[in-house]
Protein backbone atom coordinates (compact mmCIF):
# COMPACT_ATOMS: atom_id res chain seq x y z
CA UNK A 1 0.00 0.00 0.00
CA UNK A 2 1.39 3.27 -0.98
CA UNK A 3 2.11 5.63 1.76
CA UNK A 4 1.45 9.62 1.88
CA UNK A 5 3.56 12.68 2.55
CA UNK A 6 2.89 12.67 5.93
CA UNK A 7 3.07 8.87 7.29
CA UNK A 8 4.85 8.70 10.75
CA UNK A 9 6.09 5.57 9.73
CA UNK A 10 9.61 4.95 8.78
CA UNK A 11 11.77 3.03 6.51
CA UNK A 12 13.54 -0.53 7.81
CA UNK A 13 14.38 -0.58 11.05
CA UNK A 14 13.99 2.62 13.37
CA UNK A 15 17.88 2.14 14.66
CA UNK A 16 19.20 2.83 10.40
CA UNK A 17 16.57 5.54 10.10
CA UNK A 18 18.19 7.14 13.50
CA UNK A 19 21.70 6.37 11.96
CA UNK A 20 21.00 8.65 8.46
CA UNK A 21 18.98 11.42 10.22
CA UNK A 22 22.02 11.62 11.97
CA UNK A 23 24.68 11.99 9.39
CA UNK A 24 21.99 14.52 7.53
CA UNK A 25 22.62 16.23 10.68
CA UNK A 26 26.39 16.30 10.90
CA UNK A 27 26.02 17.45 6.92
CA UNK A 28 24.09 20.63 7.40
CA UNK A 29 25.42 21.28 11.07
CA UNK A 30 29.11 20.76 9.55
CA UNK A 31 29.53 18.69 12.46
CA UNK A 32 30.65 15.20 13.07
CA UNK A 33 28.94 14.15 16.72
CA UNK A 34 30.53 11.22 18.36
CA UNK A 35 28.70 9.10 20.35
CA UNK A 36 29.33 6.19 22.68
CA UNK A 37 33.37 8.00 23.38
CA UNK A 38 33.79 7.70 27.48
CA UNK A 39 35.37 10.02 28.69
CA UNK A 40 38.30 8.27 29.69
CA UNK A 41 38.82 7.64 26.43
CA UNK A 42 39.59 11.21 25.39
CA UNK A 43 41.85 11.62 28.62
CA UNK A 44 43.97 8.76 27.32
CA UNK A 45 43.97 10.77 24.07
CA UNK A 46 45.21 13.58 25.72
CA UNK A 47 47.62 12.50 27.60
CA UNK A 48 49.67 10.03 24.18
CA UNK A 49 49.53 13.73 22.51
CA UNK A 50 50.88 15.33 25.59
CA UNK A 51 53.62 12.68 26.18
CA UNK A 52 54.10 12.92 22.18
CA UNK A 53 54.53 16.40 22.28
CA UNK A 54 57.36 16.53 25.19
CA UNK A 55 59.57 13.83 23.40
CA UNK A 56 59.26 15.66 20.25
CA UNK A 57 60.39 19.02 21.92
CA UNK A 58 62.92 17.39 23.92
CA UNK A 59 64.23 15.88 20.71
CA UNK A 60 64.38 19.12 18.55
CA UNK A 61 66.17 20.99 21.47
CA UNK A 62 68.49 18.58 21.94
CA UNK A 63 69.09 18.33 17.99
CA UNK A 64 69.00 22.24 18.04
CA UNK A 65 71.55 22.54 20.70
CA UNK A 66 73.87 19.91 18.70
CA UNK A 67 74.14 22.21 15.58
CA UNK A 68 74.62 24.99 17.49
CA UNK A 69 77.83 23.11 19.17
CA UNK A 70 79.06 22.15 16.07
CA UNK A 71 79.16 25.89 14.41
CA UNK A 72 80.64 26.91 17.83
CA UNK A 73 82.96 24.41 17.04
CA UNK A 74 83.93 25.68 13.80
CA UNK A 75 84.32 29.28 15.49
CA UNK A 76 86.34 28.69 18.13
CA UNK A 77 88.97 26.65 15.28
CA UNK A 78 88.57 30.20 13.55
CA UNK A 79 89.55 32.02 16.57
CA UNK A 80 92.45 29.97 17.10
CA UNK A 81 94.07 30.28 13.69
CA UNK A 82 93.80 33.75 13.25
CA UNK A 83 92.52 35.43 16.75
CA UNK A 84 96.29 35.70 17.77
CA UNK A 85 97.18 37.92 14.45
CA UNK A 86 94.16 39.89 14.49
CA UNK A 87 92.49 40.59 17.87
CA UNK A 88 95.45 42.09 19.42
CA UNK A 89 95.80 44.97 16.75
CA UNK A 90 91.79 45.23 17.00
CA UNK A 91 92.22 45.75 21.22
CA UNK A 92 95.13 48.19 20.28
CA UNK A 93 93.13 50.25 17.57
CA UNK A 94 90.43 50.76 19.92
CA UNK A 95 92.53 51.84 22.75
CA UNK A 96 93.63 54.37 20.55
CA UNK A 97 90.57 55.49 19.39
CA UNK A 98 89.06 55.69 22.98
CA UNK A 99 92.17 57.72 24.74
CA UNK A 100 91.73 60.19 21.60
CA UNK A 101 88.20 60.26 22.46
CA UNK A 102 88.95 62.02 25.63
CA UNK A 103 90.86 65.23 26.71
CA UNK A 104 93.04 66.66 23.96
CA UNK A 105 96.32 66.36 23.86
CA UNK A 106 97.42 69.15 21.48
CA UNK A 107 98.47 69.02 18.23
CA UNK A 108 101.30 66.99 16.87
CA UNK A 109 102.96 67.99 13.66
CA UNK A 110 104.41 65.54 11.21
CA UNK A 111 107.61 65.78 9.00
CA UNK A 112 107.24 65.98 5.24
CA UNK A 113 108.68 62.22 4.64
CA UNK A 114 106.70 61.08 7.26
CA UNK A 115 103.76 62.45 5.38
CA UNK A 116 104.59 61.46 1.79
CA UNK A 117 104.62 58.30 3.50
CA UNK A 118 102.06 58.10 5.23
CA UNK A 119 99.98 58.97 1.84
CA UNK A 120 101.54 56.14 -0.06
CA UNK A 121 102.10 53.38 1.83
CA UNK A 122 99.67 50.71 2.78
CA UNK A 123 97.34 51.89 5.92
CA UNK A 124 94.15 51.80 7.75
CA UNK A 125 91.31 53.95 7.81
CA UNK A 126 88.53 54.78 10.55
CA UNK A 127 86.39 57.23 10.61
CA UNK A 128 83.69 57.83 13.31
CA UNK A 129 81.79 60.34 14.94
CA UNK A 130 83.12 61.66 19.10
CA UNK A 131 80.21 60.18 20.28
CA UNK A 132 80.59 57.18 18.68
CA UNK A 133 84.58 56.44 20.00
CA UNK A 134 84.06 56.30 24.08
CA UNK A 135 84.17 52.17 24.12
CA UNK A 136 84.98 48.97 22.34
CA UNK A 137 81.40 48.22 21.56
CA UNK A 138 80.30 51.03 20.17
CA UNK A 139 83.39 51.59 18.25
CA UNK A 140 82.68 48.26 16.33
CA UNK A 141 79.20 49.42 15.70
CA UNK A 142 80.55 52.94 14.32
CA UNK A 143 82.81 51.27 12.19
CA UNK A 144 80.05 49.54 9.78
CA UNK A 145 79.33 53.38 8.80
CA UNK A 146 83.19 54.00 8.05
CA UNK A 147 83.70 54.63 4.22
CA UNK A 148 86.23 55.93 1.38
CA UNK A 149 84.93 59.85 1.06
CA UNK A 150 86.39 63.29 0.81
CA UNK A 151 89.21 63.13 2.78
CA UNK A 152 90.99 60.56 1.74
CA UNK A 153 90.20 60.98 -1.72
CA UNK A 154 92.13 64.33 -0.84
CA UNK A 155 95.04 63.20 1.22
CA UNK A 156 96.25 59.60 -0.03
CA UNK A 157 97.87 59.28 -2.93
CA UNK A 158 96.83 56.49 -5.00
CA UNK A 159 98.83 56.25 -8.23
CA UNK A 160 97.68 53.24 -10.05
CA UNK A 161 94.90 52.27 -8.02
CA UNK A 162 92.11 51.12 -10.15
CA UNK A 163 88.65 53.56 -10.41
CA UNK A 164 86.64 52.10 -7.43
CA UNK A 165 83.65 52.31 -8.76
CA UNK A 166 84.73 50.83 -12.27
CA UNK A 167 84.94 46.94 -12.38
CA UNK A 168 82.35 43.64 -12.33
CA UNK A 169 78.98 44.35 -10.19
CA UNK A 170 78.82 42.22 -7.14
CA UNK A 171 76.55 41.23 -4.14
CA UNK A 172 79.34 39.65 -2.19
CA UNK A 173 83.29 38.40 -2.26
CA UNK A 174 82.41 35.18 -3.16
CA UNK A 175 81.31 36.84 -6.71
CA UNK A 176 84.95 38.01 -7.45
CA UNK A 177 87.70 36.78 -8.41
CA UNK A 178 90.86 35.42 -5.73
CA UNK A 179 91.75 37.89 -4.13
CA UNK A 180 89.43 41.03 -4.81
CA UNK A 181 86.51 42.20 -2.53
CA UNK A 182 83.26 43.71 -3.45
CA UNK A 183 83.82 46.76 -2.03
CA UNK A 184 81.11 49.83 -0.77
CA UNK A 185 80.13 50.45 -4.57
CA UNK A 186 79.60 46.51 -4.82
CA UNK A 187 82.10 46.80 -7.89
CA UNK A 188 85.16 43.69 -7.85
CA UNK A 189 87.94 45.13 -7.14
CA UNK A 190 91.89 45.34 -4.85
CA UNK A 191 91.59 45.99 -1.33
CA UNK A 192 90.99 49.64 -1.36
CA UNK A 193 94.52 51.78 -0.28
CA UNK A 194 93.94 53.00 2.56
CA UNK A 195 92.42 49.67 3.84
CA UNK A 196 88.94 50.95 5.23
CA UNK A 197 88.67 49.29 8.94
CA UNK A 198 84.92 48.45 8.28
CA UNK A 199 85.64 46.08 6.11
CA UNK A 200 88.12 44.19 8.67
CA UNK A 201 85.06 44.78 11.21
CA UNK A 202 83.27 43.32 9.20
CA UNK A 203 85.45 40.30 9.03
CA UNK A 204 86.31 40.05 12.93
CA UNK A 205 82.29 40.44 13.77
CA UNK A 206 82.25 36.58 13.59
CA UNK A 207 85.03 35.97 16.06
CA UNK A 208 83.15 38.17 18.80
CA UNK A 209 81.34 36.99 21.78
CA UNK A 210 78.56 39.02 20.74
CA UNK A 211 78.26 37.35 17.70
CA UNK A 212 78.50 33.61 19.98
CA UNK A 213 75.75 35.33 22.00
CA UNK A 214 73.23 35.91 19.15
CA UNK A 215 74.06 32.14 18.13
CA UNK A 216 73.28 31.27 21.74
CA UNK A 217 69.53 32.60 21.71
CA UNK A 218 68.80 31.57 18.09
CA UNK A 219 65.22 29.45 18.62
CA UNK A 220 65.38 26.90 15.64
CA UNK A 221 67.65 25.29 13.03
CA UNK A 222 66.52 27.92 10.16
CA UNK A 223 68.41 30.63 12.08
CA UNK A 224 71.52 28.64 13.23
CA UNK A 225 71.96 27.67 9.44
CA UNK A 226 72.12 31.58 9.11
CA UNK A 227 75.09 31.89 11.02
CA UNK A 228 76.70 28.91 10.24
CA UNK A 229 76.67 30.31 6.47
CA UNK A 230 77.34 33.70 7.61
CA UNK A 231 80.37 32.11 9.43
CA UNK A 232 81.76 29.99 6.53
CA UNK A 233 81.16 32.91 4.10
CA UNK A 234 82.98 35.71 5.74
CA UNK A 235 85.96 32.86 7.09
CA UNK A 236 86.33 31.92 3.11
CA UNK A 237 85.86 35.64 1.89
CA UNK A 238 86.48 38.48 4.18
CA UNK A 239 88.96 36.96 6.99
CA UNK A 240 92.04 35.82 4.69
CA UNK A 241 92.11 39.00 2.52
CA UNK A 242 91.39 41.44 6.38
CA UNK A 243 94.51 39.22 8.04
CA UNK A 244 96.54 39.95 5.02
CA UNK A 245 95.88 43.78 4.68
CA UNK A 246 96.46 44.07 8.55
CA UNK A 247 99.68 42.64 9.22
CA UNK A 248 101.37 44.27 6.27
CA UNK A 249 99.60 47.96 6.90
CA UNK A 250 102.38 50.44 8.25
CA UNK A 251 99.80 53.37 9.46
CA UNK A 252 96.78 53.97 10.85
CA UNK A 253 94.55 57.16 9.87
CA UNK A 254 92.00 57.78 12.65
CA UNK A 255 89.04 60.71 12.01
CA UNK A 256 86.64 61.72 14.53
CA UNK A 257 84.36 64.50 14.16
CA UNK A 258 82.93 66.28 16.67
CA UNK A 259 79.35 67.82 16.80
CA UNK A 260 79.29 71.77 16.24
CA UNK A 261 78.07 74.49 18.92
CA UNK A 262 74.86 74.28 17.56
CA UNK A 263 74.16 70.75 17.34
CA UNK A 264 73.03 68.45 14.39
CA UNK A 265 71.21 70.65 11.85
CA UNK A 266 67.46 69.28 10.47
CA UNK A 267 67.48 66.45 8.37
CA UNK A 268 67.13 67.44 5.18
CA UNK A 269 63.00 66.31 3.87
CA UNK A 270 63.29 62.96 2.00
CA UNK A 271 67.04 62.60 1.57
CA UNK A 272 67.18 59.53 4.58
CA UNK A 273 69.94 60.84 6.26
CA UNK A 274 71.69 59.90 9.15
CA UNK A 275 73.10 61.60 12.44
CA UNK A 276 76.62 60.95 10.92
CA UNK A 277 75.74 62.84 7.39
CA UNK A 278 73.74 65.40 8.81
CA UNK A 279 77.13 66.14 10.84
CA UNK A 280 79.04 65.82 8.14
CA UNK A 281 77.12 68.41 5.99
CA UNK A 282 78.36 70.86 8.65
CA UNK A 283 80.84 72.66 9.37
CA UNK A 284 82.24 71.58 12.78
CA UNK A 285 85.62 70.53 14.76
CA UNK A 286 87.20 67.31 13.88
CA UNK A 287 90.21 65.02 15.05
CA UNK A 288 92.84 63.80 12.84
CA UNK A 289 95.48 61.01 14.39
CA UNK A 290 98.04 59.38 12.55
CA UNK A 291 99.78 55.93 14.36
CA UNK A 292 102.60 54.15 13.09
CA UNK A 293 102.19 50.75 13.58
CA UNK A 294 105.21 48.87 14.26
CA UNK A 295 106.23 50.87 17.11
CA UNK A 296 102.46 52.57 17.77
CA UNK A 297 103.94 56.24 18.14
CA UNK A 298 101.66 58.85 16.93
CA UNK A 299 102.96 60.79 13.80
CA UNK A 300 100.62 63.29 13.71
CA UNK A 301 97.47 64.41 15.40
CA UNK A 302 95.22 67.58 14.48
CA UNK A 303 92.25 69.22 15.84
CA UNK A 304 90.69 71.14 12.78
CA UNK A 305 87.64 72.89 11.18
CA UNK A 306 86.20 70.32 8.37
CA UNK A 307 84.56 73.06 6.25
CA UNK A 308 84.76 73.39 2.35
CA UNK A 309 83.14 76.06 0.60
CA UNK A 310 81.07 74.59 -2.31
CA UNK A 311 81.79 76.79 -5.75
CA UNK A 312 78.60 76.29 -8.31
CA UNK A 313 79.19 76.53 -11.95
CA UNK A 314 76.30 77.99 -13.75
CA UNK A 315 73.07 79.42 -12.52
CA UNK A 316 71.16 76.18 -11.68
CA UNK A 317 72.12 74.58 -8.58
CA UNK A 318 71.60 71.14 -7.91
CA UNK A 319 69.10 69.05 -5.94
CA UNK A 320 68.99 69.80 -2.41
CA UNK A 321 70.28 66.22 -1.59
CA UNK A 322 73.05 66.17 -4.26
CA UNK A 323 74.73 69.64 -2.85
CA UNK A 324 74.57 68.10 0.66
CA UNK A 325 76.96 65.43 -0.98
CA UNK A 326 78.57 67.49 -2.68
CA UNK A 327 79.41 69.86 1.00
CA UNK A 328 80.22 66.98 3.01
CA UNK A 329 82.81 65.65 0.69
CA UNK A 330 83.68 69.46 0.45
CA UNK A 331 84.13 69.67 4.19
CA UNK A 332 85.93 66.36 4.61
CA UNK A 333 88.65 67.65 2.14
CA UNK A 334 88.90 70.41 3.75
CA UNK A 335 90.19 68.99 6.72
CA UNK A 336 92.64 66.53 4.49
CA UNK A 337 94.10 69.82 3.43
CA UNK A 338 94.50 70.86 6.86
CA UNK A 339 96.56 68.37 7.64
CA UNK A 340 99.32 68.47 4.89
CA UNK A 341 99.27 72.53 5.61
CA UNK A 342 99.97 71.61 9.32
CA UNK A 343 102.83 69.62 7.96
CA UNK A 344 104.11 72.21 5.66
CA UNK A 345 104.10 75.32 7.86
CA UNK A 346 106.04 72.86 10.26
CA UNK A 347 108.67 72.65 7.65
CA UNK A 348 108.56 75.95 7.17
CA UNK A 349 109.09 76.68 10.55
CA UNK A 350 112.10 74.40 11.31
CA UNK A 351 113.44 76.48 8.61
Amino acid sequence: MARGRGDPRVRGLPSLEEARLERRRALVAGKVRFRGMAPRFWGFVVVVFAIFGVVYWKLTSDELESYKARVMAKQRATAVELGPRLLPLQEKIERWVVERAGVWPGDRTMTAPVLEDVQRASGLYLRLRLADAGSPERIRAAAARSLHDGFTSCFFVREGTPDPAAGPRCRRSADCEPGQLCNEYEVCGPPPRPYNLRLAYRALRVLSSAWSDELHRASNDITVRVFERDLDRVTREDVPVAAEILVRARYLTLVIDEDGASGLPDALPDAGETDVERLWRTEHPARVVVWRLADGEEVARLRATAGGQLAHVGQRRPAPEIEAAQQRQANACALAVALKEQTTAGAAGAH
